[in-house]
């Protein structure tokens, strides 16, 4: 709910695992989020509408 020029690039497939640039495989977030995205503490679900979850490991 943030502007865009506020928010980070996230890739959903990481380049570390050989991931691509693919607009339509990356999303926005504010900082927080994306930090959390690269939490190993932190999971992430996938939404249908496209929304990301974050969730504390067990």
């Amino acid at each position: 709910t943030i502007p865009a020029g506020w928010c980070e690039a996230h890739h959903l497939d990481p380049w570390a695992n050989g991931g691509n640039t693919d607009l339509d495989r990356g999303v926005l977030l504010c900082s927080w989020h994306h930090h959390r995205a690269h939490d190993p503490t932190q999971t992430t679900e996938h939404l249908p509408n496209g929304d990301i979850r974050f969730h504390r490991r067990p």
